[in-house]
């Protein structure tokens, strides 16, 4: 089972993140993938992810500026599929505009988390984020 799939093409956000859950209790599992078109590929089940078994994550974080599909773009198309309508989408972006957010939860984002400036921010920001995510909550495909 994967815990989160983070989406995302800055290695320095990859790099705070991975060191921010190695630091947790029990760390969620997490695969990175950095761009949107591979990632629509691996929720969808498609491109080079068809006709192969990969585990379905329990959350996705995304970051909207990607290279490829930008993150408005997966959400819709995973919105749009019945074997992924449901999935915990949260937006977990640097951009605070109102239009940027507004848009988000229109197209079926669960939350839009703007990320922290400082390292400790951003390591009590997952910390609620799973804890809410991934351990009272569940969800249907």
């Amino acid at each position: 089972m994967l815990d989160i799939l983070y989406i995302e093409d800055n290695l320095n956000e990859i790099d705070i993140f991975k060191r921010v859950l190695s630091h947790l209790v029990n760390p969620p599992s997490f695969t990175v993938l950095s761009n949107g078109s591979d990632a629509i590929d691996y929720l969808l089940q498609q491109g080079i992810y068809e006709d192969k078994t990969y585990p379905m994550p329990r959350l996705v974080l995304i970051d909207l500026n990607l290279p490829g599909q930008n993150g408005f773009e997966v959400i819709q198309q995973v919105r749009a599929n019945t074997g992924t309508k449901y999935l915990p989408l949260l937006v977990y972006s640097i951009s605070d505009l109102a239009d940027d957010i507004r848009r988000a939860y229109n197209l079926g984002a669960n939350a839009y988390l703007i990320k922290p400036q400082s390292y400790q921010e951003v390591s009590e920001l997952m910390r609620r984020a799973i804890d809410f995510w991934l351990t009272p909550n569940q969800y249907v495909r």
